[in-house]
């Protein structure tokens, strides 16, 4: 059995850890697929003790733990039906775990779900899982993943309660509910990539998204907009923290997009110097079931060029549920002072 001596820097939360060196505890796919490999670190001995697993290049299919589990579909009169299908995902449950590729560009894993669903087509679902570092890899949730694609909820990364997280170097690729981050938790991306469509980013918790890549993939329709994130996050959670990050993507998206809409809770997201090489829709937000957010805003968000955009107009009234208009307490552009706290 052939191994490969690793030797890196363990970085998480933001924090530089401790040079490790060891031979991975599992390679894909030589000792078994992306799914034995999860098994057998959720399945170890000692937790106390970090878990390597490498994923070598090339695109591996993950058939996920094909147990039963059932969706909601319409049936052609319309009606509701229950389905039973072999479930795509594969969770992760047990802490102190590396998920090491060969490169984001080199190493894909991929499911194929054959249903829709936030909750139930996850390339990986990483729930309690405190401190799992994933690096150099791409996954990809193909439920119909091309490029006119435009309403369909297939998760490639899907988070649940953990503290500590770290991913560098990630490429997540979908179209809507790409990444879910729900169930609160702790996570910081470095260098990463995420695309999709409508929320896109969605969810929980306390994120930092540092020098990361947003993908604006085209929606098929005219008049169709993405959005690229729908926090759900609570007043005790510092919510999305978007930094020094990118925009991009589709052309027929410039200028017509939106940053954000709020999903559940008093939800807060921040976009802190973004180079936006597409400009979203000067009103920059949207509704969504009433709820009102904690804090919508941005600071230093600049064009392709590096010139100031314009925030005047972005959006400061809001909905309610029983629909009356609310008037946000806060500026939707940050201060100096304002951003210290990130």
């Amino acid at each position: 059995m052939k191994r490969y001596f690793i030797i890196g820097l363990v970085v998480f939360g933001g924090f530089l850890g401790k040079t490790f060196a060891q031979s991975p505890d599992f390679v894909v796919p030589d000792d078994g697929d992306f799914v034995s490999a999860i098994q057998s670190a959720n399945t170890r001995a000692d937790f106390s003790r970090r878990y390597t697993i490498l994923v070598r290049r090339g695109t591996h299919l993950s058939r996920g733990t094909q147990e039963l589990i059932s969706t909601s579909v319409k049936t052609a009169d319309g009606a509701d039906s229950t389905v039973f299908f072999p479930s795509p995902m594969v969770k992760l449950i047990a802490p102190r775990v590396t998920i090491m590729g060969e490169g984001m560009d080199a190493t894909i894993v991929e499911n194929r779900p054959s249903h829709e669903g936030i909750g139930i087509t996850s390339t990986l679902f990483v729930e309690d899982a405190d401190s799992t570092i994933i690096k150099d890899i791409t996954f990809l949730c193909n439920f119909q993943y091309e490029p006119m694609a435009f309403a369909n909820r297939a998760v490639a990364l899907r988070e649940s309660g953990c503290k500590g997280n770290y991913l560098q170097h990630v490429r997540l690729l979908s179209t809507q509910d790409t990444y879910y981050t729900n169930g609160g938790g702790d996570t910081t991306l470095d260098s990463c990539d995420i695309h999709g469509t409508v929320d896109f980013i969605c969810g929980g918790g306390t994120v930092r998204f540092n020098s990361c890549t947003l993908y604006l993939e085209p929606r098929g329709r005219k008049g169709s907009r993405d959005v690229i994130c729908a926090p759900a996050t609570n007043d005790d959670e510092m919510g999305y923290i978007f930094k020094n990050c990118t925009i991009v993507g589709s052309p027929e998206q410039d200028g017509r997009y939106h940053l954000a809409r709020p999903w559940r809770n008093r939800p807060t997201c921040v976009f802190l110097n973004t180079r936006m090489m597409l400009l979203p829709s000067p009103d920059g937000y949207r509704e969504m079931h009433g709820t009102l957010p904690r804090l919508f805003a941005e600071y230093g968000s600049v064009d392709k060029n590096g010139n100031p955009v314009d925030c005047s107009q972005r959006k400061t009234i809001f909905k309610n549920k029983a629909g009356e208009d609310v008037r946000v307490a806060y500026s939707p552009v940050l201060s100096e002072t304002d951003i210290t706290k990130y």
